[in-house]
């Protein structure tokens, strides 16, 4: 664009005048933004009722037009307190004859009160005739029993089981606490917890049912069994492997124990839990041997026992990182930058591919010199290991029977499964033992292991038991349900009929035009609101898209329909009409006799009575309005050219229309900036030519003196 000589000879308002110019010319650009604008409000409101009209479409509409929603049933029980119950559309009509022996429970263990546990000072020993409370942290071997004595010791292990079959045991050491007995519980599928208040053990089984019962118990290995254990977690790498590998590996051994798996099942397995901790143990050896190896960047502080920097660690770290000032760091800030540098090297060559060649050696060939007997082997004398370590533990567990050794410092004893009354052994433990629940239903027995049975299309909840007499439910058609279900589909027949007569009935807009820019300026926010708001409700006005859905509604459902027995009924027949008095109420339906329909509500409720009397009928009828309806409506919103698919309006043409309507407005975009530059163009030669003559001018007046 050339400089643009503006007035500076002629005097004129050059800028007014292009733009006085220009508004004249961009009238028409004007105009086809409004129209854009108003196909961009119409599709939208289009968009929105769509939307109300297919969600009519796929919920009330298809739930009327199925035979199911008239197939609702209700059960009523003679004794609500013992049994109720709840019938499907499956359930045949009828009377049944219910009696209820026993209640679905599951089984509950209650501890009787713990002892105590012994006292140990700061350096583990035990302090004589100190007693204290039990909590989560409390070692099993510092348990007291009723006696005062001590109940666990090392080498006792605690079995969970499961009716279901599910295992875990739990080997006593120095260091085994309460919240370990908790999560191996816990681990077996069971709810426990403690109750340091009560001191007391809460454990139950999952849930209800014969087949969620537990056991516990507890036996005082020999040196052998305990031997074998820890020759399997030496020769798998126990202690190399994760926390949760750990605990998938001690599953394995525990199915082993129990003799529901054998080596050859799970020797895959083992191997595969074998494979990451050899790799895990090999390269945590050589972690470690670097890491020792900058022990001289370490001292300890003689006054203080804590770790510092020796000199030679100092001198390392200032030369790694010469912007630190150690001079400035606390002992404890320089240890942990430190640590930090001695990390960081480690990492290096750790990923040095010489060392990568040396670990992938030694985990087939042993790390020779070295004084773990695991990382010694090699893979194969490690696979050959602990196929000897599983055989030895296999045969040596299988001997360990149930027991209670111990269990009194828990508050419990041997925990078999069957009911054990307060106060009847020992420690004070209580059980409630699993059951079922069970009934007779019409003479046939029933059991469930939970409170709820279904047979032949009932659901029954069982309460209480009926102490050997019976109780009766009774089935029949929900007529007050299948009527709600037809006064719910009038009522949303009636909100998008009424959306779609306030579209097609609304006043005109006539005067009123998309606001340019200019216009909006002049008018306050709420102002433009409104007179937008007028626009909009008029686009659907008689809009011929809109009143074929509205003539396809009153004509369908106001139709007539020949039922099975040959005679031509409507909803009239079934008492649903249009409003005889308000007909501005553009085809909403009335029930009568409904008690809230305030015009129609003292009359004869003829649906109820039809519903009552032949309720296959009445189902036939609205059956066959309703299909008419959706037949219709499911060709309204087929594909074509003009619509998408599921679509009751012409998407696609509007599309068509908007893309249109902006080629233009780029189109005359580019014609007006092309017309300004060439008023300009025109201004700017007419400056150029007046200042030419006044410099002749001047010129001349110069000359004449």
């Amino acid at each position: 664009m050339g400089i643009r000589l503006t007035g500076i000879n002629s005097g004129m308002d050059t800028d007014s005048i292009v733009q006085a110019l220009m508004s004249a010319q961009s009238y028409k650009k004007t105009k086809i933004e409004a129209k854009k604008t108003k196909l961009e409000w119409k599709k939208e409101l289009w968009s929105e009722l769509n939307t109300k009209i297919y969600n009519f479409y796929t919920n009330s509409l298809s739930k009327i037009k199925l035979q199911g929603t008239f197939k609702t049933k209700a059960a009523t029980s003679s004794d609500s307190s013992k049994v109720t119950a709840t019938a499907t559309s499956s359930a045949a009509e009828g009377t049944y004859k219910i009696n209820v022996k026993s209640l679905a429970s599951a089984q509950y263990v209650t501890s009787g009160k713990l002892n105590g546990a012994q006292v140990r000072d700061e350096n583990g020993n035990v302090v004589p005739g100190e007693k204290a409370k039990v909590s989560k942290s409390t070692k099993l071997i510092d348990l007291l029993d009723a006696n005062g004595a001590t109940s666990f010791t090392k080498g006792t292990q605690i079995k969970l089981s499961t009716e279901s079959g599910r295992m875990t045991t739990l080997l006593v050491d120095e260091n085994t606490s309460v919240s370990d007995f908790l999560t191996a519980c816990n681990d077996v599928g069971l709810t426990a917890s403690f109750d340091a208040d009560q001191q007391r053990f809460f454990i139950s089984s999952g849930a209800s049912g014969k087949e969620q019962g537990f056991k516990i118990s507890a036996t005082a290995l020999s040196q052998t069994q305990q031997d074998t254990i820890s020759a399997w977690k030496n020769a798998i790498g126990y202690d190399y492997l994760s926390s949760a590998d750990q605990k998938a590996v001690r599953g394995i051994f525990d199915s082993l124990q129990a003799g529901s798996t054998t080596y050859n099942d799970v020797k895959d397995t083992l191997q595969s839990y074998l494979d990451k901790s050899q790799r895990a143990g090999v390269t945590a050896y050589h972690q470690k041997q670097l890491t020792d190896s900058y022990n001289d960047y370490f001292d300890t502080d003689p006054s203080s026992g804590k770790r510092i920097l020796s000199a030679k660690g100092k001198l390392a770290l200032a030369t790694s990182d010469p912007t630190l000032d150690l001079s400035n760091m606390s002992p404890e800030d320089q240890v942990a930058a430190a640590e930090a540098m001695v990390a960081s090297k480690v990492a290096t060559a750790m990923s040095d591919p010489a060392m990568q060649t040396t670990i992938e050696s030694e985990i087939t060939n042993g790390i020779p010199g070295t004084t773990d007997t695991f990382l010694a082997a090699g893979a194969t004398a490690r696979t050959t290991n602990l196929e000897a370590a599983v055989n030895n533990y296999v045969s040596a567990m299988s001997t360990v029977a149930g027991g209670a050794a111990g269990l009194s410092g828990l508050g419990l004893g041997e925990v078999d499964g069957t009911a054990v009354a307060e106060n009847s052994n020992a420690t004070g433990m209580v059980v409630v033992e699993a059951s079922d629940s069970e009934i007779t239903f019409n003479g046939a027995t029933l059991t469930s292991s939970t409170s709820t049975l279904t047979v032949n299309g009932l659901t029954l909840n069982i309460l209480d038991t009926t102490a050997g007499s019976d109780i009766s439910i009774s089935v029949t058609k929900d007529t007050s349900a299948i009527y709600d279900a037809v006064k719910d589909f009038i009522s949303d027949y009636n909100d998008i009929l009424k959306t779609m007569n306030s579209y097609y009935n609304a006043g005109t807009a006539k005067g009123y035009d998309v606001l340019t820019d200019e216009q909006k300026e002049a008018m306050t926010d709420d102002e433009i609101e409104k007179w937008e708001d007028k626009i909009k409700s008029s686009l659907l006005r008689r809009d011929d898209t809109l009143g074929a859905i509205i003539s396809s509604f009153k004509m369908n459902m106001m139709g007539g329909y020949t039922a099975s027995d040959g005679k031509q009924y409507s909803l009239a027949s079934l008492g649903i009409s249009t409003s005889a008095k308000n007909w501005y109420e553009g085809g909403l339906l009335h029930i009568k006799g409904d008690e809230d329909d305030a015009e129609y509500m003292d009359e004869e409720n003829k649906l109820e009575a039809m519903l009552t009397k032949d309720p296959e009928l009445t189902m036939e009828i609205l059956n066959g309005l309703a299909g008419n309806l959706y037949t219709d409506l499911q060709k309204k919103m087929a594909s074509t050219s003009m619509s998408s698919a599921l679509t009751f309006y012409n998407d696609k043409e509007m599309n068509s229309q908007l893309s249109d309507y902006s080629k233009q407005i780029t189109a005359w975009e580019k014609k007006l900036a092309s017309l300004e530059e060439r008023y300009y163009k025109q201004f700017t030669a007419m400056e150029k030519a007046m200042a030419s003559l006044n410099s002749q001018q001047n010129y001349f007046s110069s000359m004449m003196g």
